[in-house]
């Protein structure tokens, strides 16, 4: 599933080093993300995304593609991100749908301790 890997993970990257102007492009309009105490919707999210600072450093490691059709796909890999002196780490899962682009419907964050 290389391909598919090839088409989302450069994705999954520009809305890590976005903010809420990389969300507002990506977000499909049902989109629901789960993050470390919440469930946001494509607008929590985008705001969320506006109020963040960034990320100083990431990485994405061991992506792995699964299709769900020709319209569907799911990509879950690790992060590894860097804030100042706050590192974090968390296994993602992120669900993409084929509608004028590929557009983010639903992602899930797993921290790693």
């Amino acid at each position: 599933m290389t391909d598919l890997i090839d088409e989302l993970l450069p994705l999954e990257r520009a809305l890590a080093a976005g903010g809420g102007d990389a969300y507002r492009a990506r977000l499909a309009a049902d989109a629901i993300l789960v993050v470390p105490g919440q469930v946001l919707d494509r607008d929590g999210a985008i705001a969320a995304m506006d109020a963040s600072p960034g990320w100083d450093a990431f990485a994405m490691e061991d992506a792995r593609a699964l299709a769900l059709g020709d319209d569907a796909g799911v990509l879950t890999y690790t992060f590894t991100g860097r804030r100042g002196d706050l590192q974090y780490r968390a296994v993602l899962a992120s669900t993409y749908r084929r509608e004028d682009g590929w557009r983010l419907v639903f992602h899930q964050q797993t921290p790693l301790s």
